[in-house]
């Protein structure tokens, strides 16, 4: 029975290798439209240069080759022709003399399914499209009076981090989970005018759809082979969590058209706009004045970038300084206050622009006790006695980075 089970499985998989490499064959007999393409390495049939990125360390893999066939080279991924650029020299040329060329990003099936055809701002390709896209942001999402708008927004958020780091005194606490659910309650307030009622089932549906996205899909180096992309279970799994993103978008829609209806049935059709409000206007035309049309569905791609998940995968980086001078403050600071002054005699009373910030309760102590529970390894260093030798190390680790 084992055996029989054991045949069947293999005219399957033989089956299945004769239909991919009949259908590649084909595509790959069509003239080719671009034959002066860079040296590359020997690659097999069907699978290309494949092979040789199959090893643990991929970039010293491509770093060899690069010293056998110069500074650009071909690689063939399947169905994919790859060029990789390794000098300075060349990736100007890419980069900067050529750029409007290289401008646009792969499609590949995460980005077509999850921002809706590559219709966001980082997937979007270069053209029409784009250059409304941009028109938008300049003008309307990104002015510097309508940052400065959501400056008590920030304020108050820092401010209720503070409050409830100090009420923790004595207790461990996790200060990058408190830091970054104070990043994502300022971009969904400023975005949407309030906290997101979805936003941990968004988080985790944009952490989901980032480690499909971080992976070797193999439908992607066989883009003719669409049955791939269900064989490997990668298109079921990423439309399920786009209905779920599709859902909690629409509902982010649906809650702001009722607000702006219920704003001009009240006569406050000036009131102060978020994000979500300023897209709105240019959905089908919309009357305005720019002549940009969008989509529900560009919308809906647009915002999911400002949303507190969407933003987890690259605001981590910038949350590593934060930890990095909190880490210098426990491990290379001098905490004995001057002349024998006291925690109680400590007043860190700020006023900004005549907005003050009550953080009379939030002394040293607070701070020190929460601050144990980063157990972050560094080499040794000198000790700093002064917060603008802090903010000099901080910022040197930050070049570094």
């Amino acid at each position: 029975m084992d055996s029989q089970l054991l045949n069947f499985s293999a005219l399957v998989c033989f089956f299945i290798f004769m239909i991919v490499a009949l259908k590649i064959g084909r595509n790959l007999k069509k003239p080719d439209s671009t034959p002066n393409i860079p040296p590359g390495p020997w690659k097999l049939p069907i699978l290309g240069n494949i092979p040789h990125l199959v090893t643990s360390t991929p970039h010293r893999k491509l770093r060899d080759l690069a010293k056998i066939y110069g500074p650009l080279m071909h690689l063939q991924l399947g169905e994919v022709f790859t060029i990789i650029v390794s000098s300075a020299e060349y990736a100007k040329e890419v980069m900067k003399t050529h750029d409007v060329i290289f401008a646009s990003r792969p499609r590949i099936l995460v980005s077509e399914i999850i921002t809706y055809g590559s219709t966001d701002i980082i997937f979007s390709p270069y053209g029409n499209y784009w250059r409304q896209l941009r028109k938008i942001c300049t003008l309307e999402l990104f002015t510097h009076k309508r940052i400065n708008s959501f400056r008590p927004i920030r304020e108050e958020e820092l401010t209720n981090l503070i409050k409830r780091i100090a009420s923790k005194k004595g207790s461990p606490i996790n200060l990058t989970q408190e830091v970054l659910s104070s990043i994502y309650t300022i971009i969904s307030r400023a975005a949407f005018g309030k906290k997101s009622k979805d936003q941990e089932e968004f988080i985790t549906v944009v952490k989901e759809a980032t480690v499909v996205a971080a992976g070797l899909d193999i439908g992607d180096l066989f883009p003719s082979a669409r049955w791939l992309q269900l064989l490997t279970g990668s298109r079921p799994k990423i439309e399920r969590l786009h209905r779920q993103q599709d859902r909690i978008l629409q509902n982010i829609i649906n809650e702001h058209k009722e607000a702006i209806k219920s704003k001009a049935k009240e006569g406050q059709g000036g009131a102060e706009e978020d994000l979500v409000d300023v897209l709105l206007k240019f959905v089908d035309g919309n009357g305005n004045s720019q002549d940009i049309c969008l989509t529900k569905d560009n919308i809906k791609a647009i915002i999911q970038y400002f949303d507190e998940g969407h933003l987890w995968w690259w605001s981590t980086f910038g949350l590593m300084s934060v930890e990095l001078a909190l880490a210098f403050l426990l491990y290379h600071f001098d905490w004995k206050l001057p002349n024998g002054m006291k925690n109680e005699e400590l007043d860190m009373t700020e006023v900004l622009q005549q907005h003050k910030l009550a953080l009379a309760n939030c002394r040293l102590c607070f701070v020190w006790s929460c601050l144990k529970t980063f157990s972050i390894s560094f080499a040794p260093r000198l000790r700093s006695k002064y917060t603008l030798i802090i903010a000099k190390e901080r910022g040197r680790m930050e070049n570094i980075l």
